[in-house]
Formats: structure tokens, C-alpha cells, sequence
């Protein structure tokens, strides 16, 4: 018996292998932006809920 050579094809490896490097990055980079956007949302939320906060220490004074 004898055993067959696998075919090899290496212009489709080099495809492949370059599509996902391609995906990594793209996935990285909206990884990256995600953080980012999710930051931004939580220093708003943040700053909203201190504004509110001076807004009811504004309104719950005692007037003198």
C-alpha cells in the first residue's frame, strides 16, 4: 500500500491565512472602539448624574 501525498496548496493557505489576520485586526480594532465608546458613555452618565445631583441639592436648599 502505499500512502498518498496530501496536495498541498499554498497560494489558498497564503489566502486564508491572510484573511484572518485581516478579521483579527478588524476584530481588535472594534474591540478597541467598543472600550472606547463605552467609556465615553459611562464619563456621561457620570456627569449627568452629578449634575443631577447639584440640581436637587439646588432645589432641596432652605431658602434663609
Amino acid at each position: 500500500m502505499s500512502e498518498r501525498m496530501p496536495i498541498v496548496d499554498t497560494k489558498l493557505q497564503a489566502e486564508l491565512v491572510s484573511k484572518s489576520l485581516e478579521l483579527s485586526e478588524k476584530k481588535r480594532k472594534l474591540e478597541e472602539d467598543i472600550k472606547i465608546a463605552d467609556a465615553r458613555s459611562k464619563l456621561l452618565i457620570e456627569n449627568d448624574a452629578l449634575k443631577d445631583i447639584e440640581a436637587y441639592k439646588t432645589r432641596s436648599l432652605p431658602e434663609a
